[in-house]
C-alpha cells in the first residue's frame, strides 16, 4: 500500500475533480451532509473556516486550506473489495495518520484530527491499469477550529500507509518495490535480447505489450533522456532500474549489444571492462557556466547528474524551452554547487523566495549524485513558485 498527500489552494477544483462531478463512489463523508449537492461540499467547509477564523492569526492566513491525500493498496490486497471494506481501510489509515504526532519523533508538535474534520473519500478507477485507488480531501480546519498541520504532510501519508500495511500483514511497500523492480529488469532484458536491433519505439512497444506503461522523456533535440515504467500504482525511472544502471538511455544500446551477442546477464551485472568505459576523467563530468544576473558560477556535474536534474524538473515544468524551466534549472544547479545565498537571491529576484532551503541544507553522506540533483531540482521548483509575502502596515 503506498500513500501520496499534500496541503492545497484549489479545493473546489480537487473536490470536483475526485468526485468527477457526481461520477465517483462516495466511500465516506465525514462531519458533511449527504444530502446537498456535490458542488457544496467545499462550500461548507469554507464556511467552517470562517466560523472558526477568531482563532486563527489574521496576520497569517491559510493559504492551502484542504488536504488531499491518495490511497492506494496493491491490486491482489484490494481485489473484490466491497465499499465497506475500503470504508474500513479508509478509516484505519486515518487513525494512524492522526497518530503519527504520537509515534514518530518527525512529527511531535504537529498534529493533525482528520478523524474530527470535514472530509469525503471517494473511489477512483485508473483509465490505463483498471486498478482502484482512493482520494480523500480533508478541511485543514477541524471540527473544534484547530488546524490540521501540514508540516512534512507526504511522509506523513506514507507513515500510515506502512502502519497500516504491517496491521494487515500486506507486503511492505519497499519490498513489494524491489520484486517489482526485479520483475521489469527481467522484462526488459527479454526484451532488449529478442530485438535484431535497438529502437526505442519497438522497445516502447514491446514492453506495453508485457502490460507496462512507457512514458519517455525527451530534450530539446528530441532525444531520449530519460524514461519511466509504470506497472499497477508505481512508476519507476530508468535511473533505479538494471544493474549498475544500464537501463539508462545513455547506457541501453551496449546493454541491447552485449544481449544480442549472446552475453549472459551475468555479464551486465559486472562493470564494464576497462577498455570501453572512459576514466573518471572524461567528458561525462564537466563543468556548466550558470549565469545569474550580471554573475557567472562555474558548477562541476557529472552527465548523468545534470540530465537527471532536467528529467526531475521536466516533470514539473513541462515545456523546457519555458522560462519557468529555465529559472528553476539555475536555482537547481546553484544549490547542487552549494550557493544557498545565490540560489535564493535569484529566486526572490525571479519573484519567487517565499520558500527557501533550511539552515541544515546539504548534501547528506550517503546521498549520490542523481539523488542530490534531484533533490536540488525540488527544492528550485519551490523556491521560484512560492511567492515571497508581503505584508502591508
Amino acid at each position: 500500500m503506498i500513500a501520496q498527500g499534500k496541503s492545497i489552494a484549489h479545493g473546489s477544483v480537487s473536490i470536483n475533480y475526485i468526485t468527477r462531478l457526481g461520477k465517483a463512489e462516495i466511500v465516506k463523508l465525514n462531519h458533511l451532509p449527504s444530502n446537498i449537492e456535490i458542488q457544496a461540499f467545499w462550500a461548507h467547509m469554507k464556511a467552517h473556516q470562517l466560523l472558526h477564523l477568531d482563532k486563527r492569526d489574521k496576520g497569517h492566513p491559510v493559504k492551502n486550506d484542504l488536504i488531499r491525500i491518495e490511497i492506494s493498496p496493491e491490486r491482489d490486497d484490494s481485489k473484490d473489495w466491497t465499499l465497506t471494506q475500503w470504508r474500513e481501510v479508509l478509516e484505519q489509515f486515518v487513525r494512524a495518520f492522526d497518530s503519527a504526532d504520537k509515534s514518530d519523533p518527525r512529527f511531535r508538535g504537529h498534529k493533525c484530527d482528520l478523524a474530527n474534520s470535514q472530509y469525503l473519500a471517494t473511489l477512483h478507477r485508473d483509465s490505463k491499469s483498471g486498478i482502484l485507488h482512493m482520494h480523500l480531501d480533508c478541511n485543514r480546519i477541524d471540527m473544534d477550529g484547530d488546524l490540521n498541520d501540514d508540516y512534512l504532510i507526504g511522509s506523513r501519508a506514507v507513515f500510515a500507509a506502512n502502519q497500516v500495511t504491517r496491521e494487515r500483514g500486506w507486503i511492505q511497500a519497499e519490498q513489494r518495490a524491489a520484486e517489482n523492480r526485479e520483475q521489469i529488469n527481467n522484462d526488459c532484458y527479454a526484451v532488449l535480447k529478442d530485438m535484431n536491433r535497438f529502437d526505442w519505439n519497438e522497445y516502447v512497444t514491446r514492453l506495453t505489450e508485457r502490460g507496462y506503461d512507457i512514458q519517455l522523456h525527451h530534450d530539446n533535440n528530441e532525444e531520449v533522456r530519460g524514461y519511466s515504467v509504470r506497472i499497477g500504482n508505481s512508476i519507476y525511472k530508468s535511473s533505479l532500474l538494471g544493474h549498475s544502471r544500464n537501463l539508462m538511455p545513455s547506457k541501453i544500446e551496449n546493454t541491447w549489444a552485449r544481449l544480442y551477442l549472446g552475453d549472459p546477464v551475468k555479464t551486465i551485472r559486472q562493470e564494464p571492462v576497462k577498455t570501453q568505459e572512459p576514466k573518471r576523467t572524461s567528458p561525462e563530468i564537466h563543468v556548466v557556466p550558470v549565469q545569474f544576473g550580471n554573475a557567472v558560477r562555474k558548477v562541476t556535474i557529472s552527465k548523468a547528474a545534470h540530465d537527471e536534474m532536467n528529467h526531475e524538473i521536466l516533470k514539473m515544468e513541462a515545456d523546457t524551452k519555458s522560462e519557468a524551466f529555465s529559472r528553476t534549472a539555475t536555482t537547481a544547479m546553484l544549490l547542487f554547487a552549494n550557493c544557498i545565498n545565490e540560489a535564493t537571491n535569484f529566486a526572490e529576484n525571479c519573484g519567487g523566495g517565499g520558500t527557501s532551503p533550511s539552515s541544515d541544507w546539504g548534501r547528506d553522506k550517503d546521498e549520490d549524485d542523481l539523488e542530490w540533483a534531484r533533490r536540488c531540482a525540488r527544492m528550485a521548483h519551490d523556491m521560484i513558485t512560492t511567492r515571497k509575502r508581503t505584508y502591508r502596515r
